[in-house]
């Protein structure tokens, strides 16, 4: 009867799939708008995904669990089914084998033969039940103001781009604050099972606000990852465009346009919206894998941390980055999840990994280094341990040289040999000590690698061996603060002293957070044998606030993490490219739970009787101050979400006739001719007239910073140039316009929209 039931529910599922196809199909074929939109997006963020778990039989996860693995696996297909389409279809004759009907054909019929295995193989019901969306009245309750949340954002930021109000953003920002303290107080009574929506709907208001500003994409290496795609969209196909270190990122070029072709929207919005809300899962994963170790209140505090950070809130300045992120989080998650089994662990590991890599290099090789130095560190720390003999149970001692031990290799505690001399040498049964991480798994892992960056693309790999090279010839500027970049001598305060409070508060707060992880990583350090699961000996009662001690890899990861952090400020040039800010926001996938770890032991020290109050005195002033709301508290314009001027906004934000300004220049220009703007200039050149800066865009150094003439070649003069008569130059300093009459003297005006103009 069972079995019945199953069938019969197996079989309603496969339907409902056939007719979800079919209606996708309909509506990207008629172009039918709101409908293409939202079948297309669900179809490719969810259903691939969705089958591989149903496939795996993993029908037993938890709804959340399974959202962030669906969401993970189903980006990873379709960069990977975009890949193998890209290469097969030319064979056939097909020249934009990544144009929409052969995208649509080939996904509709994997999905469909994805289905019919998951149909013959697992018959149980594939994703969720009814009963995982019904809540009680008190659950209602607790999620009544967090479903506001992404409507305040969008509203708001409506509201800002429309009025310059901010008020309604500022109310969101200082709700979700409020709401976290109310839920600390109350957590004791707060069901578990609501934490996990309260994130998801905390941080897809916060990752969209960015997103939202303006019309148009906003921050730096956007404009060329967004050129690199719609080179690719038009073309219809991914090839080598420039042999520059982007044309191996997938993530910037195959991935944004299979959803270009299956939504139609405006392709701007690609970067500006869906990037964030692929990375907005992000702070689920922060949360599952905290969660293990320290219950799920204390992982919603760590999730909250993650969310916390300057780049998870602008996640739309570098969708390659935030997406490859995703990825390196969505690994460290299944390597440590107990319900996964061990093959599914391996499975997805190498999925995750290898997304990584074809997704950002840095960051795939900041994840190879931290992978590297936490497996050095399980050859190490256990038998260190070991040695000093901090894990041997109470019970076992050592006897003399007259009456050697006989201890079994298989007791699953000790293994022991009695040398030449007679003295005992203890080693770690394997058996016991998982080993997630292997010499297989790292091999592998080099040789994706080597082979994607050096033998498929070719510039990522000579980027990397150039990176490490220019890092040991710059050894000897190692008492250099300049050499480590602008973002870790800010971090140390340089220039600390002539800022003003807001900076001297938000400088304060984080140098918190980082004590708060530092003190966290050392007391569990100090206090191994009862937060960490050394599999050797007698352990003692876990700590109060941890659900099970640590992982001893997952404590392994968190040293190498520690030990990147650390080398990003001792060595030069580490991270010079790469931004301190990134690096920091990566590893706290990992050190998350080590500053919630740290406030819990603060806390302890000074005897306060609510532990988490001590984590929130550290996480609440934090989020204040990387949000902005401490800048406008001092009426500071430094935000770009919440002002319409400051350093920022003049910067990045793309004003509409700037736009219209790039596409005629792109139109009527001598494309043997150079186009010549100020720093940030050539941005809008790039992404709105689509011109590239090797060919013809490029920045008027020659002009700004050592005031000679340009010669024969235009000059766009963006928004602030005509607005406000600044030129802005390389370091972020702004000229007067009045200092290069001579030059724009001789010139002829050919264009003006009143807030751009093109020169000749």
């Amino acid at each position: 009867m069972i079995e019945s039931l199953r069938a019969s529910s197996a079989k309603r599922y496969l339907l409902f799939l056939l007719l979800f196809l079919l209606a996708m199909d309909l509506s990207i074929l008629s172009d039918i708008p709101i409908f293409r939109q939202v079948l297309g997006f669900t179809f490719l963020t969810f259903v691939p995904g969705l089958f591989i778990l149903i496939i795996l039989r993993l029908n037993k996860l938890e709804l959340t669990e399974k959202l962030v693995l669906s969401v993970g696996l189903s980006i990873s297909f379709s960069m990977f089914a975009g890949l193998l389409i890209n290469w097969v279809y030319p064979l056939f004759g097909y020249d934009t084998p990544l144009s929409t009907n052969p995208l649509l054909i080939f996904f509709s019929i994997i999905i469909l033969i994805l289905a019919v295995i998951a149909y013959l193989g697992n018959q149980e019901a594939p994703f969720a039940k009814l009963s995982d969306f019904k809540l009680n009245t008190k659950e209602k309750a607790l999620l009544l103001l967090p479903s506001i949340f992404p409507l305040l954002g969008i509203f708001g930021m409506h509201l800002m781009n429309t009025t310059d109000n901010n008020a309604m953003l500022i109310t969101l920002l200082i709700l979700i604050p409020a709401y976290t303290i109310f839920i600390a107080i109350k957590h004791s009574q707060v069901p578990d099972r609501i934490y996990a929506p309260i994130i998801l709907l905390s941080s897809v208001s916060l990752v969209l606000l960015l997103g939202l500003r303006s019309n148009h994409i906003i921050g730096a290496d956007i404009h060329t990852e967004y050129y690199i795609f719609q080179q690719t969209f038009f073309n219809g196909r991914w090839q080598i465009l420039s042999n520059s270190t982007l044309d191996s990122c997938l993530s910037i070029s195959i991935l944004p346009t299979i959803y270009q072709s299956f939504l139609n929207i405006n392709s701007e919005y690609i970067f500006k919206i869906l990037y964030p809300l692929l990375f907005s899962v992000s702070p689920l994963v922060i949360y599952l894998i905290s969660r293990k170790y320290l219950g799920s209140f204390y992982a919603f505090l760590a999730s909250l941390f993650f969310m916390s950070q300057g780049y998870f809130l602008g996640a739309a300045f570098s969708p390659r980055t935030v997406l490859a992120i995703l990825f390196f989080a969505l690994a460290i998650c299944v390597l440590f999840h107990d319900g996964l089994g061990e093959f599914n662990k391996k499975v997805f590991f190498i999925i995750f990994t290898t997304s990584c890599i074809v997704s950002h290099y840095s960051t795939t090789y900041i994840f190879f280094i931290v992978l590297l130095l936490a497996w050095i560190g399980m050859q190490i720390v256990p038998r260190i341990v070991l040695c000093k003999g901090r894990l041997v149970d109470s019970s076992e001692k050592l006897v003399s040289e007259s009456d050697p031990p006989t201890l079994s290799r298989g007791d699953g505690r000790l293994g022991g040999d009695v040398n030449a001399s007679g003295a005992v040498s203890l080693s770690i049964s394997q058996s016991r000590l998982k080993n997630e991480i292997t010499i297989a798994i790292m091999v592998l892992f080099f040789v994706m690698l080597f082979l994607w960056y050096s033998q498929v693309t070719g510039a990522a790999f000579d980027s990397g061996v150039g990176f490490v090279s220019h890092t040991l010839r710059s050894l000897h500027e190692f008492f250099v603060l300049e050499s480590r970049g602008g973002g870790v001598a800010s971090a140390l305060g340089a220039g600390l002293g002539t800022k003003g409070i807001h900076q001297k508060i938000t400088f304060v707060f984080s140098w918190l957070t980082i004590v708060f992880i530092a003190i966290g990583v050392l007391t569990t350090l100090a206090r191994y044998r009862r937060m960490v699961a050394f599999p050797i000996g007698k352990e003692e009662e876990a700590s109060q606030f941890s659900s099970q001690r640590l992982d001893t890899e997952f404590f392994s990861l968190s040293l190498a993490s520690s030990a990147v952090l650390v080398a990003a400020v001792a060595l030069p040039f580490v991270f010079m490219g790469y931004g301190m800010d990134r690096a920091y926001c990566m590893m706290m996938v990992i050190l998350s739970p080590f500053f919630v770890i740290g406030g819990i032991t603060v806390a302890g020290s000074l005897r306060v009787r609510w532990r988490y109050l001590m984590v929130l005195v550290v996480l609440i002033p934090y989020f204040v101050c990387t949000t902005g709301i401490m800048y406008q508290v001092f009426g500071v314009h430094q935000v770009i979400t919440l002002n319409s001027e400051g350093q920022s906004y003049d910067c990045m934000f793309i004003h509409e006739q700037e736009t219209s300004a790039a596409i005629w220049v792109k139109k009527n220009a001598n494309e043997e001719t150079k186009i010549y703007s100020d720093f940030y200039g050539t941005a809008r050149l790039v992404s709105q007239g689509l011109i590239h800066t090797t060919t013809s865009a490029s920045y008027a150094r020659r002009l700004i910073e050592e005031h000679k003439p340009l010669g024969d070649s235009y000059f766009y003069l963006r928004y602030t140039g005509v607005v406000d008569g600044m030129l802005l130059d390389w370091n972020g300093q702004w000229h007067g316009i009045e200092e290069y009459h001579d030059e724009f003297g001789k010139r002829n005006l050919i264009y003006t929209n009143n807030g751009s103009e093109i020169y000749r």
